[in-house]
């Protein structure tokens, strides 16, 4: 075998496993001795005879024959290299997909972080808010509107804390909006 070409310059034939090269060159010169002998005599190439005519019908059949090999020798070579290419990309595409999870997932667990910490400074504010009124509370001397402003005040609590229970929630509903695994 001739190693000193790249692969795309070497035909299929050189490219045969060395099991096979003393069968391939053997049947070169079998067919370069018939074609010379065929192909000698000018009055046989324009009169052939029987002999002519069979030697003619085996190069052509030799012919059909080394064709069709090379035809499916390349088949499998282009479903080999597509197979490969087809399995490069699934490995691309898998741990490209699993990059991008583990991004993800740092990426919504430090926004959760971001959003929990933001939550506890607002809720320790309003409580310390809350909180001084209600003492401001006893100060009133009419029991009405203490009581009203007593129902407020548990109100506002109330409805601060289910704010805050919603957006946690609706954070979640986000992180698991159209993400598909």
């Amino acid at each position: 075998m001739n190693d000193s070409k790249p692969n795309a310059e070497r035909s299929i034939l050189d490219r045969e496993p060395r099991e096979l090269t003393p069968h391939v060159a053997r049947n070169a010169e079998l067919v370069d001795h018939t074609l010379n002998r065929a192909h000698a005599n000018l009055i046989r190439r324009l009169f052939p005879g029987e002999l002519e005519r069979v030697v003619h019908a085996h190069e052509l059949e030799q012919i059909k024959t080394g064709f069709d090999y090379r035809r499916r020798l390349l088949h499998m070579a282009v479903e080999t290299k597509l197979q490969a290419v087809e399995e490069m990309c699934n490995h691309l595409l898998v741990t490209g997909k699993s990059e991008i999870r583990r991004e993800r997932q740092e990426f919504f667990a430090g926004q959760s972080l971001k959003l929990q910490a933001a939550m506890d400074e607002c809720a320790e504010a309003f409580n310390r808010q809350i909180d001084g009124r209600f003492q401001r509370l006893d100060g009133l001397r009419h029991d009405y509107l203490r009581g009203k402003e007593e129902e407020r005040l548990l109100k506002s609590v109330d409805q601060f804390h289910a704010m805050l229970d919603e957006l946690a929630t609706e954070f979640g509903s986000i992180i698991h909006e159209g993400i598909s695994r």
